[in-house]
């Protein structure tokens, strides 16, 4: 036993499965038959050799002889005698030099045959030497490998088919392993003629495996590499010391040039070899280290070195056995945990991601307690436990099991529930999703084009400030639009001109009654006194002043309604211009700040001049003005007054009043017929004024007059359409502005993605094309809040809930989103459709509607997963799960451990076996993944490097129990096969993995 690892050591490094450790499956030892150079075979050399090998981190040898298994035998035997214990696998490896010949100079192709130690005990190896003809002879017979002299070893020869013959004699097809040298001495490049490349060919098919150097990896990888055109398989290549000599023993530590170390991902066994027969690709690494070993080393504190959970101090099993010391090393890589239906699969996932203070835990399955679902939370189960986890850091961080996690501190596991895609795909457009994708393309950003920001929210407010700026502006002269439009449509009814029409007829009664309520003519009496003339002179003249005095009471309200408005225009110019300033000397403030950094002189770049003196002196005037009308001069008329000086109108009217109360007096002097006279003649005047009144002035019409009405009609029938079009064509013109906003942060999206996108088209296939778009995305809201504008119990298309919940569905089935034309044509279809002004209840506020409408704050830029090309909402649930987690193991670039439960639901098993495995195979290459599943083509399929058997005996007091170990560990292959069964392509790859006959 290796002295450097306790019992303890040893049984969690065969439970965590597959691990990676270097091979050396091509060693000679001393007394190899062919360039022996160790020196004489004695105690001594022997003593050394096996020390060498032991102190090596080399974990397997092929040891190796040519037409003979001595070495095998003598470095068993001798290893046996030194170490008793050891822990390194010894394989017998039997070179053999074939009689096919590739190459231009005749150079023949050594072959090795590898044989499980288990089956190679020494009858069966005598027996295949024995049964092994070469091509010499001796007296007419051919020599058997077992009869050749020390002299014939340079010289014999074996065919390749007589080979397979032996050995199909000897062993079982699981029990050796053919490997063909592909560097010197092999198939790599010498065949240079038809015939050459045929045999060639022939050999490749014939062997499992070859010998050579990194750079044929990839070509024994290939499917096209037969001259026939044939498919050819992909098959792994070893690289090996070929030590001959305690100097060429250097070669073991890799470091010697041109023989670096063969990694192989496996179970310490022949059957472990065997695995990389069928995962060539993923299960041999030739070089320094594989990669995950880097990472194990240099990101310890993103791997999970196991998981152990205990009942508290005293629990008394009251309620179950349970989990009892329980201790799960992981693999570094890929982990399946398997298990019937209730044997605790999900119990382990739930007790990692509360460990890793997962922020998913309202998902959990196993460690929930809630009113319809009372499961292992509920109290007095998982608070009579402790869970531990340990990091391969040697950090590790423990809580009671009915603990909520803590969102203050890191997530340290990423954990993607059963029900998590269900719950995402439910309700495709929720934030959540959103803000998942988002983070993801986020991570794939360059940091060079990430401009300090921490997150994709922090980059897209940075990279789209200016456009969203521009829209809010656009959106708040189409509010102002709205008030006018909404004004202009609601006049453009016939109701408005007919009122405005009934309005005109009333005020023509009006005339007509005051026309009927004249007097009849009265002439004026006979001339009398001198001195009743000059009264009734005196009466006319205070009477035409008295008119005068009336004209000049109207120009001065006109004068004062007209100031007051200019009044207010420049006292708002002024407030504008001046919070223009302000603002200017806060975005210079602001540009100071931001830039600093690029050294330029903002003051000298931006300098804004304001000169508001002519406004203010403009002020002054029309305050006095104002304050000149309407001021009171408490005037005391008199005989004397000057009225042509009054100019106020309190004055004016102060004025009127005199000159009415002198009319009256000097009214009362004159004589009856007189006094009748004067009378007609101030109700004609009076009569006429109201009539004057009514019709008003053509030329600038008074409000409410019905020359001001007749205006409103010919305008109406004359400039309000063309008004109205224009309105509309400028809500049109600005509707297209803030679409054009909205494109411009829609082309920071697409400026993204474009890593993200080579990502999936490297997951892509025929018959599975995932793509990520930057298209425009409906708000999930869109529906509520266009509803909450309507009465949807009166009359119009959206009456009633269920049916206009269905028309507007139907409506945007149509609309291209990231078209504007076919975005404002279903506005205006619905404007149209609904005849607002006609069935005016069902829309509660018509200006918030057009706001609404017309705003486009109903969608949004934003990422879609598509599947061939179809969109999330159009894919059926399976689909759905399955496109959402090719993004999350593909495109997820946080590299902290991976937690799946049981993702194939729903999914149908060419879909799992084809895609999925595959993204789990790519996702583990960057992060540790734990996968819980009943599903062989995730946990075959993807090559999963340890199984988790976990069983929950109910009817042993609920004691959890559990087994790991590698896939080809022959009591993991069993309970693989009771547990988990797929699709037919699955089971033939896995027959093969259980290396079942």
């Amino acid at each position: 036993m290796n002295a450097s690892k306790t019992p303890r050591d040893i049984k969690r490094e065969s439970d965590r499965g597959s691990l990676w450790r270097k091979w050396d499956l091509h060693l000679h030892a001393p007394g190899t038959k062919l360039a022996n150079s160790y020196g004489n075979p004695d105690e001594s050399t022997w003593k050394r050799f096996i020390e060498i090998l032991h102190a090596s981190d080399v974990h397997a040898f092929g040891i190796t002889d040519y037409f003979s298994f001595d070495c095998y035998h003598n470095t068993l035997q001798w290893y046996k005698n030194i170490y008793p214990d050891f822990t390194k696998l010894l394989i017998p490896n039997l070179e053999l030099r074939l009689t096919e010949t590739v190459s231009i100079d005749g150079k023949n192709v050594n072959t090795h045959i590898l044989i499980d130690p288990k089956a190679a005990t020494r009858n069966k190896l005598d027996k295949l030497l024995n049964d092994l003809e070469t091509h010499i002879s001796v007296d007419g017979k051919k020599l058997r490998c077992c009869e050749l002299s020390a002299q014939n070893f340079k010289a014999a020869t074996v065919s390749i088919w007589d080979v397979k013959t032996s050995l199909n004699d000897c062993f079982s097809a699981e029990e050796y392993i053919i490997v063909t040298a592909a560097g010197s001495d092999g198939l790599r490049g010498a065949a240079k003629t038809q015939r050459s490349k045929s045999i060639s060919d022939e050999l490749d098919r014939s062997s499992n495996a070859f010998f050579g150097k990194a750079k044929n990896t990839e070509f024994f990888l290939g499917a096209s590499r037969y001259d026939d055109g044939s498919p050819s398989d992909p098959k792994p290549v070893y690289d090996g010391s070929d030590a001959h000599s305690f100097q060429d023993l250097d070669r073991l530590t890799g470091d010697e040039p041109h023989f670096q170390s063969t990694w192989i991902k496996a179970n310490l066994s022949f059957r472990g070899l065997r695995q990389t027969l069928f995962e060539p690709r993923d299960r041999v690494f030739i070089g320094d280290r594989p990669p995950v070993l880097i990472r194990l080393e240099r990101e310890a504190t993103q791997f999970i070195d196991r998981l152990e959970i205990t009942p508290v101090s005293g629990y008394s099993g009251h309620n179950g056995q349970w989990f009892q010391s329980v201790d799960i090393p992981f693999n570094p890589e890929l982990t399946a945990v398997i298990g019937n239906k209730g044997s605790g699969k999900s119990a382990i996932a739930d007790i990692v991601a509360l460990l890793g203070n997962t922020r998913q835990a309202k998902h959990f399955s196993f460690l929930v307690d809630s009113p319809n679902n009372r499961k292992f939370k509920r109290k007095g189960f998982a608070d009579n436990f402790l869970g531990r986890l340990v990091w391969k850091s040697g950090f590790d961080f423990e809580r009671p099991l009915n603990a909520d996690t803590d969102e203050t501190q890191p997530e340290s596991v990423k954990y993607l529930p059963q029900n998590y895609f269900e719950s995402l795909t439910n309700e495709i457009e929720v934030k959540d999703l959103r803000r998942e994708i988002e983070d993801v393309v986020f991570s794939h950003v360059d940091i060079s084009d990430k401009m300090d920001a921490n997150s994709f929210h922090d980059l897209q407010e940075r990279m789209t400030s200016i456009s969203r700026q521009e829209a809010s502006q656009i959106k708040a002269k189409l509010r102002e639009l709205h008030i006018n439009i909404v004004d202009l449509e609601s006049r453009s009814q016939p109701e408005f001109k007919a009122k405005i029409q009934a309005d005109i007829e009333v005020l023509r009664k009006q005339v007509s009654t005051l026309e009927a309520s004249k007097p009849p003519e009265e002439s004026a009496p006979p001339t009398q006194s001198a001195e009743q003339e000059a009264a009734t002179a005196k009466v006319a003249s205070q009477t035409q002043l008295l008119d005068e005095l009336a004209q000049r009471e109207e120009s001065a309200a006109v004068l004062l309604t007209r100031s007051k408005k200019e009044l207010q225009d420049s006292v708002e110019l002024r407030d504008s211009v001046n919070a223009l300033k302000t603002r200017f000397d806060s975005e210079k403030y602001s540009f100071k700040a931001k830039y600093a950094n690029l050294g330029f002189d903002i003051d000298r770049m931006l300098n804004l001049t304001i000169n508001l003196q002519e406004v203010e002196d403009m002020i002054v005037e029309l305050k006095k003005r104002i304050s000149y009308l309407e001021n009171d001069g408490a005037v005391d008329f008199g005989s004397k007054t000057d009225f042509s000086t009054i100019v106020s109108i309190p004055d004016l009217r102060a004025a009127k009043q005199h000159i009415n109360n002198g009319i009256a007096a000097m009214r009362a002097a004159l004589s009856a017929p007189h006094q009748r006279y004067q009378r007609y003649l101030q109700d004609i005047r009076e009569i006429n004024q109201q009539i004057a009144d009514i019709e008003g002035q053509r030329e600038s019409p008074k409000l409410g007059t019905i020359a001001e009405l007749e205006a409103r009609i010919f305008w109406i029938e004359n400039d309000l359409p063309k008004e109205l079009r224009k309105a509309h064509e400028e809500r049109k013109t600005l509707c297209l502005s803030l679409f054009e906003s909205k494109r411009k942060i829609k082309t920071f999206y697409e400026a993204l993605k474009s890593k993200v996108e080579s990502r999936l088209d490297a997951m892509s296939s025929v018959d599975f094309v995932v793509s990520i778009d930057a298209s425009f995305v409906q708000s999930s809201e869109f529906s509520e809040n266009f509803f909450n504008h309507l009465n949807q119990n009166v009359s119009g298309p959206f009456r009633g809930v269920a049916d206009g919940t269905r028309n507007f569905q139907n409506r945007q089935s149509f609309v291209d989103w990231n078209d504007f034309d076919s975005i404002f044509v279903f506005i205006e279809n619905i404007v149209r459709d609904m005849d607002i002004w006609k069935n005016s209840r069902q829309v509660k506020d018509v200006k918030k509607f057009y706001d609404f409408l017309y705003s486009l704050e109903y969608f949004e830029a934003g990422y879609e997963l598509r599947l061939g090309g179809k969109s999330l909402n159009q894919l059926s649930p399976g689909e759905k799960g399955l496109l959402l987690l090719v993004f999350y193991l593909q495109l997820d670039m946080d590299n902290s451990p991976l937690v799946i439960d049981q993702p194939e639901d729903n999914l149908d098993n060419d879909s799992i076996f084809m895609v999925l495995a595959r993204c789990i195979r790519e996702a583990k290459k960057a992060r540790q993944v734990i996968l819980v599943t009943h599903n062989p083509n995730l946990a075959v399929g993807a090559d999963a490097e340890q199984i988790v058997y976990v069983r929950l005996d109910k009817m042993n007091d609920y004691k959890f129990s559990y087994e790991c170990g590698a896939i080809e560990n022959p009591r993991t292959n069993d309970h693989i096969v009771k547990v988990l069964e797929g699709s037919r392509p699955a089971f033939i790859q896995r027959r093969l993995k259980y290396q079942i006959t």
